[in-house]
């Protein structure tokens, strides 16, 4: 695995938790309802899947001979 692909999966993590934990909190102070919650959170892992197989680093046979190297 190259560490292009390592930054884009830590970033994209980080990124992603970051989201959903400031959405939690707004959900938290202004609506206070655990489908709203249960909904963004399904909602932060579907779009976070979504974006990754969508950007992540393509050509994986690539990536492994690379490696070799």
């Amino acid at each position: 695995m190259k560490k292009r692909a390592i930054k884009f999966i830590l970033a994209l993590t980080s990124l992603s938790v970051l989201i959903w934990f400031i959405g939690e909190i707004l959900i938290g102070i202004f609506i206070n309802n655990y489908y709203v919650s249960l909904g963004w959170a399904i909602f932060c892992l579907v779009a976070c899947l979504a974006y990754s197989a969508w950007k992540c680093p393509r050509s994986p046979i690539e990536d492994d001979d690379d490696d070799e190297k």
